[in-house]
């Protein structure tokens, strides 16, 4: 490459754990092409976030960098002090962080954020000129009301409009290059598609450069130009993503595109093609006991016209030992759903029963006495994880909680729950700040399976995880299901996952089920419009 915005030559990236330094990236060296976009991709714990956070300078205080250089515009921006280097940032280089609940500050208003990146920046602008840019950049990335926007908490907005206001930073300061970290890891395909599509305007519209760090071969596929294919950080194999993807060369580049049903010969396939491709053999009966069921169950947040309905006559069933899945866009009445099933919110109207128990009805002893049985994984793995806890602490929680076995038992389940989720024994000291999203989300999964429960719901569960991890724990999960039998509820934006687990699936729409059967009748003979617009993604 002739014109390349940014050269990485020979770095490497080491962690210190205690007496332990590991390297994270051996002597990596890249080139980013100008005005172009380039993604990195490998699986989780490959080194993408490293080597995306090792050009912004943004490492934890464990991380170093003992050699290697990384030429901005011609300038090896590791000779750089600390202080030198935030000029650089935000105003030159550009960030869209991978978890926007981690990013924005919780007790101050979008407006104030936004503003902040432009005093950080050192910005010549006055505050008029500032004020102006702001709503020009907001309605940029989609949103029709920016002035009332500004006066709002990150609370109070989806994980997608949050996910835009980072992407509207990021852009803010006009920078030559911005690095989107899993910018839609966390989102529905629908809303993830408007934030990538708020990213290619702004880059074309201030001719920008981007570097997007995803484990998604699909989404890499459709948006980039050019791709890099980290392993155990190093790089496999780097080049136009056409060819790339239709040739690849490194082993681990065709392993990797083998462990994704969507991409084949090189192009991105639907997810009814995915789906037919595929011989499932017959489908095994449903059993007639039902887990988990829901009677026109309604559910409303708030009272007059600023209310919000977030469940409207919701009628379904989960046959005992399957896995059922609920699929619909961010704010539709997902997550609301799954937290009526655990007793976590209460339900306006209608009746909800779980194995065999009118949940409503429930005192609050034996509601604890019911989540015994019922557990559920989070969709983030960076919320739900006590940060001050090590993962031996973080799985036998539950098992502390329940008082299930004497010490030495319980230390012996958490080994063999690290083992279940292929995480290392050694693991177990570790704190979640030392891992990487898909690790985390392990965690979250030995956690749930500690007291062996009959009914687990699923939130997300695989959103953070890369294509291969994503892969192992599907059919991790599946394998446990066979052994024990448990019911899966499955929250989920991903019908592609959906294809691959579920026997049952529901898709819901602004609080409301649009369309429900068996899988296969859903994907590939889909009546709503709706579930026809989530399939063409």
């Amino acid at each position: 490459m002739t014109d390349a915005i940014l050269r990485v030559t020979d770095l490497t990236v080491t962690y210190r754990r205690d007496d332990q330094v590991d390297t994270a990236l051996d002597a990596v060296s890249i080139e980013v092409p100008r005005g172009k976009v380039t993604a990195i991709i490998g699986e989780s714990g490959s080194g993408k976030s490293t080597l995306a956070h090792a050009i912004v300078r943004l490492l934890p205080h464990n991380g170093a960098i003992p050699s290697g250089a990384i030429d901005f515009e011609g300038e090896n921006v590791l000779e750089r002090s600390d202080k030198a280097f935030r000029p650089l940032r935000g105003r030159h280089v550009g960030f869209v962080p991978q978890d926007p609940i981690a990013s924005l500050n919780p007790t101050r208003t979008i407006g104030a954020q936004l503003r902040e990146s432009f005093t950080l920046a050192h910005s010549p602008l006055s505050p008029a000129a500032v004020q102006e840019r702001i709503l020009t950049d907001l309605r940029d990335v989609g949103f029709t009301d920016p002035e009332t926007l500004l006066t709002r908490y990150p609370h109070e907005l989806s994980g997608g409009m949050r996910q835009r206001i980072l992407v509207a930073i990021a852009f803010s300061q006009r920078p030559a290059l911005v690095i989107a970290d899993e910018p839609t890891s966390a989102l529905d395909v629908l809303v993830g598609q408007d934030v990538l599509r708020s990213i290619h305007e702004a880059r074309t519209k201030h001719d920008s450069t981007v570097v997007l760090i995803t484990h998604d071969l699909a989404l890499a596929s459709r948006n980039a130009d050019h791709v890099i294919v980290l392993q155990r950080g190093v790089v496999a194999e780097a080049g136009p993503v056409a060819e790339v993807f239709a040739d690849p060369q490194h082993e681990y580049t065709r392993a990797l595109l083998a462990s994704s049903a969507r991409v084949a010969e090189g192009r991105v396939l639907s997810i009814a093609e995915a789906y037919a491709r595929h011989d499932r053999g017959t489908a095994p009966a449903l059993s007639t006991d039902v887990a988990i069921r829901l009677d026109g169950v309604h559910k409303r947040f708030g009272s007059g016209r600023g209310g919000t309905v977030a469940m409207e006559g919701v009628s379904l069933e989960v046959p005992r030992g399957s896995t059922f899945a609920l699929v619909g866009e961010s704010g539709s009445g997902k997550t609301t759903t799954s937290r009526v099933i655990l007793g976590l919110e209460s339900a306006d109207a209608g009746t909800v029963q779980v194995l065999g128990q009118d949940v409503g009805s429930l005192k609050r002893r034996q509601l604890r006495d019911l989540r015994r049985r019922v557990q559920v994984v989070y969709q983030s793995p960076f919320e739900s994880l006590n940060p001050r806890l090590s993962l031996r602490g973080i799985i036998g929680e539950p098992l502390d909680a329940f008082k299930v076995g004497t010490p030495t038992e319980r230390a012996a389940r958490v080994a063999e729950l690290l083992e279940l989720v292929q995480l290392p024994a050694a693991y177990a000291e570790r704190r979640p700040r030392e891992l990487s999203g898909g690790q985390r989300q392990r965690v979250a999964i030995a956690r749930a399976l500690a007291i062996e429960p009959e009914v687990v719901v699923l939130d997300e569960p695989v959103s953070a995880l890369d294509a291969t991890v994503q892969a192992q724990v599907l059919d991790l999960l599946g394998e446990i299901q066979c052994e024990l039998g448990l019911t899966y509820f499955l929250v989920t934006h991903d019908l592609a996952v959906v294809a691959d687990v579920a026997q049952t699936v529901a898709v819901m729409r602004r609080g409301r089920l649009v369309e429900s059967g068996p899988t296969a009748q859903v994907i590939l003979h889909a009546e709503d419009t709706y579930t026809q617009a989530l399939l063409a993604v």
